[in-house]
């Protein structure tokens, strides 16, 4: 099994949990789902920056700007979400900000 694999059946259990706990209504389903394609699209560009970085001669020079962007994106997020009461989605936002602190200890052992 893939460390990625984990990775999304653990995203996958917190985000039905949470629908769950919140009533279960369709709409926050497919909310949960769209956290879900996109925790999938952050993990594997996560990996590709952490390729990008470990070059001698990085062929993306603003591969460093990525994690500003990222963390500027689900900030925003956040305040979006909270105002809108989206707790799928505000929860995948906690996901999204933790995860590549996740991948530095990871990587690291």
């Amino acid at each position: 099994m893939k460390t990625w694999h984990v990775e999304n059946g653990v995203v996958a259990a917190i985000l039905a949990l949470v629908v769950l706990a919140t009533g279960g209504a369709w709409i926050e389903w497919i909310g949960a789902l769209a956290v879900f394609c996109g925790f999938c699209h952050a993990s594997i560009a996560e990996r590709m920056r952490e390729r990008e970085a470990a070059r001698p001669i990085p062929s993306v020079e603003c591969h460093a700007k990525a994690t500003l962007f990222f963390v500027a994106k689900e900030a925003m997020w956040v305040v979006y979400f909270v105002k809108l009461g989206a707790w799928s989605a505000l929860v995948g936002c906690g996901v999204f900000l933790a995860y590549p602190i996740w991948r530095r200890v990871w990587r690291r052992y």
